[in-house]
């Protein structure tokens, strides 16, 4: 996360007075959107898996599908798809 200071943070903030939220520059839009600590908070995947043993339980099976060869790809899947058979 950058902080902003000065006359950036000044610009910010009369974008935000002005009751806007999206700005453009050079051709791209941005959002200004207000973030919560807690929506800053990131887990890891190891913290995701140990809290939740259903996802645990889904990469094991998907592992043990891999080693089983129990699998399709890309292209088989797509393939089914248009078959009308998935």
């Amino acid at each position: 996360m950058k902080e902003l200071k000065g006359q950036q943070a000044e610009a910010i903030k009369e974008i935000i007075n002005n009751g806007d939220h999206i700005f453009e520059i050079e051709g791209k839009q941005y959002e200004i959107s207000i973030v919560s600590e807690k929506d800053l908070r990131r887990t890891t995947v190891k913290e995701d898996v140990v809290n939740d043993p259903k996802l645990m339980e889904i990469l094991k099976q998907a592992k043990r599908d891999i080693q089983n060869e129990n699998y399709y790809t890309s292209e088989e899947m797509r393939e089914l798809i248009r078959e009308g058979k998935i």
